[in-house]
Parts: C-alpha cells; sequence; structure tokens
C-alpha cells in the first residue's frame, strides 16, 4: 500500500493501528482453529463476504456488490493458519489493501482453473474441508459481539448515515422523485465510503401502504421518508428519516408519537442480561399500550446488527441474550410512521443511539 493510499483510506472513518488489528485477526483465527478442533474438521472455507470481514476485521474481498460471496474466500486450518485463497487477477490488490500487516497468507491461483480454489483448499488441509454453513451458528455469535474498535466505527458509520438521510431530506423538495431522493442521499453515503446495502423510499401514501417500499419514480407531495443500511468494513449501520414538507394529519402525527415511544420502550429494555425475546414482549406491550396492538403483526421489529443488516431477527421467546458490545437496529412501525435507529450496549448505563434518532418529523420550518 502506497503512502498516499494509506492516508487516503485512513482520513476515513475512525483510525485503527495495524497491531490492534492484526491482534484481533489473529485471536479470531485461534477461534475458528479452536472450534475446528471440537468438530474434527481439518479446515473451514469461509466464503461469505461477513464472515471474512468479520475474520479480517474489515477486509473486503468482494467484487460484485450485490454478492454475498467473497471472490476469494478465507481458508483456516485446525493448525491455526489463514489464507485467502484468490485468484491471481484479485490476489495484489487483496494483499497490498486488504490484508497488509494481518497473520493472513494470500495465495495467488490461476483464474481459468474451476477448481484452484477447492483444491488448493484440499491440498493445505489434507481432506476436504468444512465451510460456512457448518459454523455459521457459532459465528453468529461471535459477530454480534463488537470489540471496542469495532463499536467506534459502527458509531462513526451511524453517524454518517444519518447525516446523509438528513441532508437528503433538507435537499430535495416536493415535485422531486423518490429516486431522486435516494440519489441525493446515496451519493453523500459514498463521499465516505459507505455502501448502501438497504435502500428504500417513500412519498406520501406509500409510507402507508409499504413496509418495505422499494423506490421509484411517485412523485413527493407532502412527506418523504428514506431508510437505509450503510455498510463499510462489512459491518453495518440502520436508519429511517421522514419529512413533513407540510403539517401531517393529525392521525399521522399520533402515530409517529406512538411509534416512537415503542422505540423508546425497546431500547430501554435493552441491556445486558436481557434477551431479544424481552425487548420484543416490550415492544409487544408497548403497541397495545398505543391502542394498536397488531401494527406489530404487519413487519420485524429489528434485531441485532453487525456484519449483516440484521445478524438476528427478534421474534416471541427469542433466546439471544444482549450482551456488552452488541449493535442493535430496532425498527417499530405503525401504519404510515416508522422509528428506527442502531444502537450499543454498553457495559453500564444506557444503550448509545449512534444515529441519535429525531423520529417526529420534520417540517419546512425546521430548516
Amino acid at each position: 500500500m502506497t503512502p498516499r493510499t494509506q492516508v487516503a483510506r485512513a482520513a476515513l472513518g475512525p483510525d485503527v493501528s495495524p497491531p490492534e488489528r492484526a491482534a484481533e485477526v489473529a485471536r479470531r483465527i485461534e477461534l475458528v482453529a479452536d472450534r475446528l478442533a471440537e468438530l474434527g474438521a481439518g479446515g473451514v472455507v469461509l466464503a461469505s463476504r461477513r464472515n471474512v470481514a468479520w475474520l479480517t476485521a474489515g477486509g473486503m474481498t468482494h467484487v460484485v456488490l450485490a454478492s454475498e460471496t467473497a471472490a476469494a474466500p478465507v481458508l483456516v486450518t485446525a493448525a491455526s493458519e489463514a489464507i485467502v485463497l484468490a485468484p491471481n487477477n484479485e490476489a495484489a490488490r487483496i494483499a497490498d489493501e486488504e490484508l497488509a500487516g494481518l497473520p493472513i497468507e494470500v495465495a495467488s491461483l490461476p483464474w481459468p482453473d474451476s477448481h484452484a480454489i477447492p483444491d488448493e483448499a484440499e491440498r493445505r488441509t489434507g481432506r476436504t474441508p468444512v465451510d460456512d454453513q457448518d459454523v455459521e451458528e457459532w459465528l453468529i455469535a461471535r459477530r454480534s459481539v463488537l470489540v471496542p474498535f469495532e463499536s467506534s466505527r459502527v458509531a462513526w458509520l451511524g453517524g454518517r448515515v444519518r447525516q446523509a438521510i438528513d441532508a437528503a431530506l433538507s435537499a430535495i423538495a416536493p415535485g422531486a422523485t423518490e429516486d431522486e431522493a435516494v440519489a441525493e442521499m446515496t451519493s453523500r453515503l459514498a463521499r465516505d465510503g459507505i455502501r448502501a446495502a438497504v435502500v428504500l423510499a417513500a412519498a406520501d401514501e406509500r409510507i402507508e401502504r409499504y413496509r418495505h417500499p422499494l423506490p421509484g419514480s411517485s412523485r413527493i407531495r407532502d412527506r418523504l421518508m428514506l431508510i437505509a443500511v450503510g455498510e463499510r468494513w462489512g459491518l453495518h449501520a440502520a436508519y429511517t428519516g421522514i419529512r413533513d414538507f407540510e403539517p401531517p394529519p393529525r392521525e399521522i402525527a399520533v402515530r409517529m408519537v406512538q411509534v416512537r415511544a415503542v422505540h423508546d420502550e425497546m431500547v430501554r429494555v435493552s441491556r445486558p442480561g436481557a434477551t431479544l425475546g424481552d425487548v420484543f414482549e416490550a415492544a409487544r406491550t408497548a403497541y397495545a399500550k398505543a391502542g394498536v396492538p397488531d401494527e406489530w403483526t404487519l413487519h420485524h421489529q429489528g434485531g441485532t446488527i453487525g456484519y449483516q443488516p440484521r445478524e438476528t431477527i427478534a421474534g416471541p421467546g427469542d433466546r439471544t441474550v444482549i450482551e456488552p458490545g452488541m449493535a442493535l437496529a430496532w425498527n417499530p412501525s405503525i401504519t404510515g410512521a416508522k422509528a428506527e435507529s442502531t444502537i450499543l450496549v454498553k457495559h453500564d448505563g444506557p444503550p448509545v443511539d449512534v444515529t441519535r434518532a429525531q423520529q417526529a418529523g420534520r417540517t419546512d420550518r425546521d430548516d
């Protein structure tokens, strides 16, 4: 990596020292090797982007943005070796820009040979290695608890996602399309090196009709909702913003207050030792208290967030224990209203809302 590249990349996001990252990657390799010993396996090929990013503490070995699979998987052996199995057209960039200084070897393999990666993995382990699915349940628990520098990254990411949405809502005007609003938002994310993993937008009645509104050519009249999950270093942060260009109907204004109350109750219960099921039940109780007991049935309520837009979605009786270091993204909704933010769970004290969500809506008078 050239000095110029080092400076440019360091300017985006919180600084993590190379020794700190390398030590954490070495710890993760040992964790995986210990798991392989428990399974009696000689190695595992981690090919999903989420697991490659977690193991390398932020390394990107994919090419196609829409793909969940890395172009260059990582082989971890029971002997605590880690090798990126890279097509030769990917190897140099990955070694220079993603893995420099890490205890990971990069094996350059001929790109035309479709058997090169599995053959190399078998040669290195002496037998066919297991894959992501064989360790996925075990990995979810590890990915979901962030180390301090990952928490700093999520905090930075959440703030930038919030800023991009707020700026887009401020810049757009009635008459523009949802697609144009999304362009305002995603261009700001791109300037910070953030990929928009989820992008949703709805104008006016589409906010009431759809929980997952893909953006389109609908023109904005009175209301606009923008939703984004941003990704950087393989980590994610989620936020929803709504702007009212005119004072909303009383019913909608009431629903915004109600959904914020549900969201606040979910955050309040999100303490170490509680379970995702506890938070889910608190949400159901809050919906009932608001007089809309069935709204929770129309959309999931969120859950843990990390190396996936949601690592685990909370549901009735979910026994996943909330731990310090977890990031959570709750997204309760009532028809025509939604509240969504990303929070970090601390060892003591209330969770920190890294998107500092103000979900009561905005009007032109707020500008």
